[in-house]
């Protein structure tokens, strides 16, 4: 037994040796184990720290995109009424761009026709004419271009001074050293001093209606006056005529015609 003792003592004393290096194994697990212990808490920690910084992080995101929806609607709230001020503009510049102050009237210009030929209803429309005298002016109107004395119409002389011509469609009208008008563009023949001399004059347009004294004015001792119907230049026409070789008196009426020559008149 005591062998066995001894085997046992031996067996103690050997466990009782082997012992400090399981004691050593325990320190070392135990040690172990508290790391691993506070690496989890570590770890459980930085978790929980990590998910409040994520929820922190998201509460933070969350206000920052309220703050730009609230910028973004500032700024559409600030461009809306700049909209509108512009549509307001617009709508109250718009009459102010299409006002146009009425313009002038040109003067109306007389139509002069220079000396030569014309062929009425060609060159020149039908109708009555007023013919001013550059010196020794000639007129003459014919019913074709043959210059043949029969196709004459009616044809004068004009020493200065005005006369009247009626042109009929299809006639030649021959004009030299002088020029015309229309009557309606013609310039006013009235004198400003109110004594007419050598011309022709419309009566109610030129002169007025009434009776005349007919004072001679030429170097030649004689004179001529007519009174006429029309401007036609026709014989039919003429309502009385006179060579004045003195002072007389005339009666003249509205729509008749005057023609003075190398006398003058005055009231």
């Amino acid at each position: 037994m005591r062998l066995l003792n001894g085997k046992e003592d031996s067996m103690e004393q050997q466990n009782q040796q082997v012992m400090p290096p399981d004691g050593k194994n325990k320190k070392k697990k135990g040690f172990l184990a508290g790391c691993l212990g506070c690496l989890g808490m570590i770890i459980f920690f930085g978790i929980i720290i990590g998910a409040c910084a994520g929820g922190m992080t998201s509460e933070e995101k969350t206000p920052v995109s309220s703050d730009v929806s609230k910028d973004q609607e500032e700024t559409t709230a600030d461009e809306a009424p700049e909209e509108a001020t512009d549509d307001a503009t617009q709508e109250t510049e718009a009459p102010q761009e299409e006002v146009t102050e009425p313009e002038e009237e040109p003067a109306e210009k007389t139509t002069e026709i220079k000396a030569g030929t014309y062929k009425v209803g060609t060159d020149l429309p039908p109708g009555e004419y007023l013919v001013f005298s550059d010196g020794m002016a000639y007129f003459e109107a014919s019913k074709d271009s043959t210059g043949t004395l029969d196709s004459i119409i009616f044809n004068d002389n004009l020493t200065g001074g005005t006369a009247y011509v009626t042109l009929q469609d299809g006639q030649y009208f021959k004009l030299q050293r002088g020029k015309m008008y229309p009557v309606d563009q013609a310039p006013s023949i009235i004198p400003e001093n109110g004594i007419y001399e050598t011309g022709m004059f419309k009566v109610g347009k030129d002169i007025p209606a009434g009776e005349y004294k007919v004072i001679l004015d030429s170097t030649i001792g004689m004179g001529y006056i007519e009174v006429a119907s029309d401007s036609s230049h026709q014989l039919g026409s003429i309502i009385s005529n006179d060579i004045v070789e003195s002072d007389q008196y005339i009666t003249v009426s509205d729509g008749q015609y005057l023609k003075l020559q190398d006398v003058k008149i005055e009231k």
